[in-house]
This record gives C-alpha cells, structure tokens and sequence, in this order.
C-alpha cells in the first residue's frame, strides 16, 4: 500500500508509527521462551548434581556520608609589577652584525625595491589615468609662462 502525503507527494516508505511497536513485540515475544528454559539434562550415565542456591549476606550497614563542606580557593596572589630597565641593550657583537648584515641589506632591497619598482609606478600610471597628464589642476591664470 502506498500512501500519499496531504499536498499529493507520494510517500513510498510505511508509517514507522505502527511497525515500531509491532516488531519490538515479536522480538519479545520470540526471545522469552529461550530465556524461561531450563538447563538441558545431563548426559547419559552421569548423576544429576544438586542444586545449591548459595545465599549472599546483606552488605554490613554504613555511616551516612557527612555532607560536602565548601572551602572558598585563596584569593590569587600576584606579584608586583617589576619597573622596566630604562638601560639600553648593548650592541651584537661584531661577528653577528656581521653575519646579520646581508640580510638585513636584502630586507631594505626587498622592503624599498618593491615598493619603488612595482608599486610606485602602477600608483602613478594610476593618477595619470584618473586625472590626465596634467594632473586634474587648472593652470594658475596669474601665473607667467
């Protein structure tokens, strides 16, 4: 049996609300005789042993446990602030300006080479676009040329 949903769209799986408790039921139903069997006979030619049914003592009675007692945390102690050293660090010693001089050559190159070789002329071709050779200024009427 199909059903069809309120607005016409067909719907092709079951109604869940009714297969759910129907298959809980047979799967109850199914596994509680398995569960109620008693043990299988013994072999052939053995005694059957008694059966001991072994009480186990109630456990000793115990003391309530004393309620949680709350202890506030100490409050954090801080340390004062150490003053900053108005002393200047001393200057690298000669080996590591040395080694440190290439590359801080090659971070001026980097950092103004950039700037003045590929960035400085698009921002000019830029104005020169927006506001023509001369500039976007009218020449000044009182000026001699």
């Amino acid at each position: 049996m199909r059903q069809t949903h309120p607005h016409g769209v067909s719907n092709p799986t079951p109604n869940r609300r009714r297969s759910a408790p129907a298959a809980a039921l047979a799967g109850l139903l199914l596994a509680a005789p398995a569960v109620a069997l008693p043990p299988p006979p013994p072999p052939a030619g053995q005694d059957v042993p008694p059966r001991v049914l072994r009480q186990v003592p109630p456990p000793p009675p115990s003391a309530p446990a004393p309620p949680p007692v709350y202890v506030p945390a100490p409050p954090p102690v801080y340390a004062p602030p150490t003053p900053p050293d108005p002393s200047p660090p001393p200057p690298l010693p000669v080996a590591m300006r040395v080694i440190y001089a290439p590359f801080y050559a090659a971070g001026l190159i980097l950092r103004y080479g950039v700037y003045y070789v590929i960035v400085a002329p698009l921002e000019v071709l830029g104005r020169t676009l927006n506001y023509g050779v001369k500039g976007g200024v009218d020449p000044d009427p009182n000026a001699a040329h």
